[in-house]
C-alpha cells in the first residue's frame, strides 16, 4: 500500500484557485467480508457483441457474483455451453503457462494457449481509490454518483461542485464492485444520477446513461427547469448579431521565433430579455488557415489552433485594435505552448538558407 498526491494546479494556474490537488491511495487490501466468510460466488461473466472477428464476439470466464474478483486465470469457457450469470460448477484447474515456455512459443510465432479452465481464487485481492480536490472557484454546482459498466476503470464514482467554494471528485476503482454488479452489470453504459445548476438552470438525471442521449430514454431520466426569476419576469433571454467589422490581415509574432499570417474582426452582439433594456458587447475573434501549433504529436502531427474562443474588451474605438488582437492571439497559443510542454521544430538547412 502506498500514498502520493499530484499538484494540477501547475498544469493550470489560477489566481482564484487556492488549492488543486489529486490524492491515491494504491494496493489497499479489499475488504470482502461476505466472500471471506462464506468464500466466493463464482457465476459465469463475459459478453456478446456484434463487432468484430467471429472468433473474438462472444467470451466467457468465471468472476465472483459478489465482489467481482476473477480466478487466475480467469478461465476461457465455451459461450455456446456457458450461458451469461449461470452458477459455476465446473473444475478450477486452470494454470498459466511459465515465462520460458511463452517465450519459447513467441520465438516460434505461435500463440501461447490459453486455459479454458479458471485456476484459483487470488488470496490478497487489492483495489486503488483517489480523490481531486479543488479549493476556490470550480465550474459547476451540483452533485451526482455514478455506477460503472462491467468494463469500466471505477465501479463508483461520485462528485460534488460548490462553485466558488471548490469541488471534490472521487473514484472508487475497484471497491463498490458488489453495488456495480448487482445494479449495472449487463452492457457497457455506465449510469449517472445527480443534479447541476448553471445558465439559471437546474437540470438532473435520474439512472440516466453517462456518455450518450437517445430518443427513446423516457423523459423522467432527464429533464431541466429555469430558476432564474429574471427569466420568468422579464423573459428569456435572447443573443444576437448586431454588426461586425470587415476581417483584417495581421502577423501574430510567437516567442520561439515562428509567425502566422491570421484575420481579426470584431462582432457586436446584444443580450436582451422580451421585457427591459438590452446590452450590447463586442467579441473579438481571430482565424489562421494555416494553424498555430502549440502541442508536439509524434504519429499525428503536431495540434494547432485556428481560431479564437472570442476575445472581450477589444473596440474598434481603438485604431490599433487589429494589433491589440494579433497580441491576444500570441497570449493565448503561448499560454497553452507552456501548457503542454511546446517544443520547436529544428531550423533546417533551407531555412538557414
Amino acid at each position: 500500500m502506498y500514498l502520493h498526491t499530484v499538484d494540477r494546479a501547475k498544469d493550470r494556474p489560477d489566481r482564484r484557485v487556492l488549492l488543486h490537488r489529486s490524492y491515491y491511495a494504491n494496493d489497499l487490501p479489499r475488504l470482502m467480508p461476505l466472500c471471506r466468510l462464506l468464500g466466493h460466488k463464482p457465476v459465469v461473466d463475459g459478453y456478446d457483441s456484434k463487432y468484430g472477428r467471429d472468433e473474438e464476439r462472444r467470451k466467457r470466464w468465471v468472476a465472483c457474483d459478489r465482489c467481482g474478483v476473477r480466478p487466475e486465470p480467469q478461465g476461457d469457457l465455451a459461450p455456446d455451453q456457458w450461458p451469461l450469470g449461470a452458477p459455476y460448477m465446473g473444475p478450477f484447474t486452470g494454470r498459466l503457462l511459465s515465462k520460458t515456455a511463452a517465450r519459447q512459443f513467441a520465438k516460434r510465432g505461435m500463440t501461447s494457449p490459453y486455459p479454458k479452465n479458471p485456476g484459483k481464487w487470488p488470496e490478497n485481492p487489492t483495489s486503488d481509490l483517489s480523490a481531486e480536490l479543488v479549493v476556490g472557484r470550480s465550474h459547476s454546482i451540483g452533485a451526482d454518483l455514478k455506477v460503472g459498466n462491467p468494463g469500466s476503470e471505477n465501479a463508483l464514482a461520485a462528485h460534488i461542485g460548490l462553485g466558488p467554494l471548490g469541488a471534490l471528485y472521487l473514484s472508487s476503482g475497484r471497491f463498490g464492485t458488489r453495488v456495480q454488479r448487482r445494479f449495472n452489470n449487463e452492457g457497457y453504459e455506465s449510469r449517472e444520477t445527480g443534479f447541476s445548476i448553471h445558465n439559471g438552470r437546474l437540470w438532473w438525471n435520474v439512472w440516466a446513461n453517462r456518455d450518450h442521449h437517445r430518443a427513446t430514454d423516457p423523459k423522467w431520466m432527464r429533464g431541466t427547469l429555469h430558476i432564474d426569476p429574471r427569466h420568468h419576469i422579464l423573459g428569456p433571454s435572447k443573443n444576437r448579431k448586431v454588426s461586425e467589422t470587415e476581417k483584417v490581415a495581421v502577423t501574430v509574432y510567437m516567442p520561439e521565433g515562428d509567425t502566422h499570417d491570421v484575420l481579426v474582426h470584431l462582432e457586436q452582439w446584444e443580450t436582451r430579455r422580451t421585457r427591459g433594456r438590452g446590452r450590447t458587447y463586442w467579441m473579438a475573434q481571430w482565424d489562421c488557415k494555416a494553424g498555430i501549433p502549440v502541442r508536439n504529436h509524434d504519429w499525428k502531427g503536431d495540434e494547432t489552433y485556428s481560431c479564437s474562443w472570442g476575445i472581450q474588451g477589444v473596440t474598434p474605438d481603438n485604431p490599433r485594435w487589429p494589433y491589440i488582437l494579433a497580441a491576444k492571439a500570441a497570449e493565448q497559443c503561448t499560454r497553452d505552448r507552456a501548457r503542454y510542454g511546446y517544443r520547436a521544430p529544428e531550423p533546417t538547412e533551407d531555412d538557414a538558407a
